[in-house]
């Protein structure tokens, strides 16, 4: 908790930060030590999480973000992953996951979202994609974080947010499609 406090300079942050640790550091560990299984690599994890969340702490205590500790959950399970890869030395990227730039035909998941009566139902399907998934479009959707915040706060390279927003967006397309073809049938 210590080098997180380094990464904040007024004692209002300083404050807000202590209590998100308070708050939610026990639930944090929790989900690393699942992830990570050894007490130490947990306590790094959390650690490494704390430092994300002081880097971003305006964003992650602003108005905009009404539930920190899903927050804090979604950036430490990032952590303990980044860590277990690291401990298995998969952290690399592959290049042929870095392959698209193109922007995809038909309309986007915001668009659908926002055209979508079914707010909730969408938000249930994002909780059925795969967690790397459902995390990068809370981030995007529910916490408006831009790409760069996101890179920042899962500690991936932006090549990376990139990709798994487009998986994940196209997961979900997946999904709303079958979702619509199970009702036409009815």
């Amino acid at each position: 908790m210590l080098i997180a406090l380094a990464f904040v300079h007024n004692k209002k942050s300083r404050s807000q930060l202590e209590v998100l640790y308070r708050d939610h550091a026990s639930a944090m560990y929790k989900v690393a030590y699942r992830i990570l299984k050894d007490e130490h690599l947990a306590e790094d994890a959390v650690q490494e999480a704390f430092i994300n969340i002081a880097r971003n702490l305006d964003k992650t205590m602003g108005t905009e973000c009404n539930k920190p500790r899903a927050l804090c959950v979604i950036i430490v399970r990032n952590s303990a992953i980044n860590i277990y890869r690291r401990r298995k030395k998969q952290y690399s990227v592959a290049a042929e996951e870095i392959e698209e730039h193109i922007s995809e035909p038909g309309p986007s998941v915001e668009d659908i979202i926002l055209g979508n009566e079914a707010f909730t139902r969408v938000t249930e399907l994002i909780k059925e994609l795969p967690p790397a998934y459902a995390d990068i479009l809370s981030l995007k959707l529910y916490y408006h974080y831009n790409d760069e915040e996101i890179a920042r706060v899962l500690n991936i390279t932006h090549g990376s947010v990139r990709t798994r927003l487009h998986r994940a967006r196209k997961s979900l397309l997946k999904l709303l499609s079958q979702e619509q073809e199970g009702r036409h049938h009815e």
